[in-house]
């Protein structure tokens, strides 16, 4: 594998320039590349892998080769994103990334870039909506050998830290099952033996373990197949300004520690810089005032994209209500003081024995929702109570089974969390009010209610566990409901938790070969946006898992053809 850390002073002039090296951007890299052209990826940071390393890296692409024969069709998936989107749906968008995802994920794969699974079952967010499917619609990248990068592993993002054991290995939901059924299976047990034997093999090398799975494993892919290819990347570089000549967007001005360079591209230039999730205006005016400061969205996310293409008349899509997508976070503070932002996904809020509270000690969100609409929840809490906490309790038998937020299954940690008030806990309910602040009586009256319907199994308030995708999230062994449980065993437990943004749904406009739009609705010719920085086709909903990657990286191989088209045309 040849290194491609390129000098910009070294740097040749290119027939598409992508600018961020996130998995949007490295995909239309990656198909230019493919296609014949000569591509340069500019990186602003220096590790590639952007937010989308970090992320559990779940593409939704509907219809592709990987769906059960039969199972998926475009027609049912559009109807699924009417359902879901409502009103707010672009169907020409809709449409062009329904056809584009299973030609980008087959045309990926047959270059020898990618190797994609379907989750054996995964179920769409919104699953009783009609065009709902419950498995194929969601893939995964296979697991990665971070070992072949070499020496340019330590390159690659790592995922959050608190997303990993022992210091950095990394394990999926399949990885903790056996983890936790170590000492009552020989299956598990020859599964855990096989990781920290792989992992302590690992860190002689390597600050991490070199199994990469997630975000990590699709990003990792990514970035081999463009070091395979040799595409030149410049990294720890900044985009100053777009370049125009003839009506048409021909390169970037570009600066590199010392050195300042124009870089030319003829057939176009590509933003996939992360969004605006960090831009310090538009994140001031957009989000809302309640909104957690501390994002899992990477710091790199600052919105060069977005400032670039204004200049040359480019705009921001239609706002809404949520100009970002949302989840529950709950916050702590590192060892070296930084601040660990935990989204709480799918390992605890949707178990049994799980209540969120709001200040009042009374529940105002059906816990097992998705994350994005509990995020809502949060944030409308936020405006009913201002500056007061919402927290999710628990008892010490779910502490022990499913561990919560940043706490380990069997408790491995409590005691720290505790010490740093990360957990609260206490002997009884009442003692437990009192120390997050909310009424005795209510907290209590809250707690019987929840032990009344985990016995039903019937949750008459909020109807948790009432379909696919909740009860994925529950516990399949526990009856009669798997999300529904009681909180009856003491100590008791509460964590903090608050709305935080995982990535902007604001975006750039563009057409459906993501081409960014002027103020009048024309193309700016040779500018193309995708990923975060082009507004979602979603317009903040989230209708499924991958709903973020699944459209950046089908816009970004739409928008790196039709370079490619113009380069030929031009050549012609």
């Amino acid at each position: 594998m040849h290194a491609q850390n390129t000098r910009l002073r070294n740097t040749e002039d290119v027939d598409l320039l992508v600018l961020g090296a996130g998995a949007a951007g490295m995909t239309a890299a990656l198909t230019g590349a493919v296609l014949g052209m000569r591509v340069a990826l500019v990186e602003k940071t220096d590790q590639v892998g952007g937010t989308s390393a970090l992320s559990a890296g779940s593409v939704w692409a509907p219809a592709s080769h990987h769906s059960p024969p039969g199972q998926d069709s475009f027609d049912e998936a559009l109807t699924y994103l009417r359902n879901a989107v409502g009103e707010r749906l672009d169907e020409e968008l809709a449409s062009a990334f329904l056809r584009a995802a299973p030609e980008m994920v087959r045309f990926l794969e047959d270059h020898d870039c990618m190797e994609f699974r379907a989750y054996p079952y995964h179920p769409d967010y919104l699953a009783n909506l009609e065009g709902a499917k419950t498995s194929g619609r969601v893939l995964e990248a296979l697991p990665f050998d971070g070992d072949v990068l070499g020496r340019r592993f330590g390159q690659l993002r790592p995922p959050l830290p608190e997303f990993t054991l022992f210091g950095g290995m990394m394990v999926d939901r399949g990885d903790i099952a056996h983890l936790m059924s170590a000492f009552r299976s020989a299956k598990s047990f020859m599964h855990t033996v096989r990781l920290l034997c792989r992992f302590g093999k690992d860190r002689l090398r390597f600050p991490r373990g070199t199994r990469l799975k997630m975000g990590n494993a699709l990003t990792g892919r990514l970035f081999q197949a463009l070091c395979r290819r040799n595409v030149p990347l410049l990294m720890s570089t900044e985009t100053l300004s777009l370049t125009m000549d003839k009506g048409r967007i021909s390169g970037a001005e570009l600066r590199q520690g010392g050195d300042t360079r124009h870089v030319a591209a003829s057939a176009g230039v590509i933003l996939a810089t992360g969004g605006i999730s960090h831009h310090p205006e538009l994140r001031a005016s957009l989000m809302p005032e309640t909104l957690s400061q501390h994002s899992t969205v990477t710091d790199g996310a600052t919105g060069d994209g977005y400032n670039l293409a204004t200049r040359h008349g480019a705009r921001l899509g239609e706002l809404y209500g949520s100009n970002s997508f949302w989840a529950p976070v709950s916050q702590r503070t590192r060892r070296d003081g930084s601040i660990a932002v935990f989204p709480h996904f799918v390992l605890d809020r949707g178990k049994p024995g799980a209540i969120a509270v709001n200040p009042a000690g009374q529940r105002f969100v059906n816990e097992a929702t998705t994350y994005h609409l509990f995020g809502e929840a949060l944030l409308s809490m936020a405006q009913k109570f201002p500056g007061q906490p919402c927290h999710v309790i628990c008892d010490d038998r779910f502490m022990e089974k499913h561990g919560l937020g940043m706490v380990r299954p069997k408790k491995l940690n409590l005691k720290a969390t505790i010490a740093d008030g990360y957990i609260r806990s206490a002997d009884t309910l009442p003692i437990l009010a009192k120390k997050i602040g909310v009424p005795e009586e209510a907290l209590d009256a809250t707690v019987s209610q929840n032990d009344k319907y985990a016995s039903t199994g019937k949750d008459v308030e909020f109807g948790k566990g009432e379909d696919a995708y909740q009860q994925n999230l529950g516990d399949p062994d526990h009856l009669p409901n798997p999300c529904l449980g009681p909180v009856a065993t003491p100590p008791y437990h509460a964590l903090e938790i608050r709305a935080g943004d995982i990535g902007a749904s604001a975006g750039l406009v563009t057409d459906s070969s993501a081409r960014v739009l002027n103020v009048s609705g024309t193309p700016i010719e040779g500018l193309y946006a995708c990923g975060n920085d082009m507004a979602s086709i979603m317009a903040g909903r989230y209708p499924g898992p991958g709903i973020t990657l699944g459209p950046a990286m089908a816009f970004a191989w739409l928008a790196a053809r039709h370079a490619h088209a113009h380069a030929s045309k031009a050549n012609s």
